[in-house]
């Protein structure tokens, strides 16, 4: 045999190495999976506040958080009349 033939047969080899392991790795996280999944008895609470919604830009500012920009909590276009993304501004 010549020293060629020896490096085809050695990298077709590896290929079919690589190809089975590639066809096995799948199976063998399927079976790893159909473990059942862990339930926590007692789940984290979340205590978060609920979603402001103000009627009318008097109620922001009684609150004290005029102005609301487009994106934080309590923001609407009701209260946006010319759309700028800035509701009850002074």
């Amino acid at each position: 045999m010549y020293r060629s033939d020896f490096r085809v047969r050695a990298s077709v080899a590896a290929g079919l190495g690589a190809l089975a392991l590639g066809f096995a790795l799948p199976f063998a996280a399927m079976s790893a999976s159909s473990a059942e999944p862990r339930i926590d008895p007692n789940p984290p609470t979340t205590h978060s506040k609920p979603y402001p919604y103000y009627s009318s830009c008097a109620q922001v500012r009684a609150e004290g958080k005029a102005p609301l920009y487009a994106g934080q909590p309590g923001y609407n276009r009701q209260l946006d009349p010319e759309g700028k993304g800035v509701a009850c501004g002074y």
